[in-house]
């Protein structure tokens, strides 16, 4: 059974929790070491899905007008 991949959302609360974790003066080294890890791969993949997003916004809009030039 495949795992499901998490929402945007979800990476976002991920990230935030990171950050919570990293304003607390009582988390661990290791586990700091390992949140700055992980909160640089999510900060990536959101990047990287805004960028898609934003393209796909892009590309319906140009459609849109092209669809408008054509009439």
């Amino acid at each position: 059974m495949s795992k499901k991949e998490p929402s945007y959302e979800d990476k976002v609360a991920q990230l935030e929790d990171i950050l919570r974790r990293l304003d607390d003066a009582e988390t661990p080294i290791d586990t700091l070491a390992k949140d700055v890890k992980k909160g640089a791969a999510l900060i990536k993949e959101l990047d990287h899905k805004l960028r898609d997003v934003e393209s796909q916004v892009r590309d319906a809009f140009a459609e849109l007008e092209a669809d408008e030039s054509d009439d």
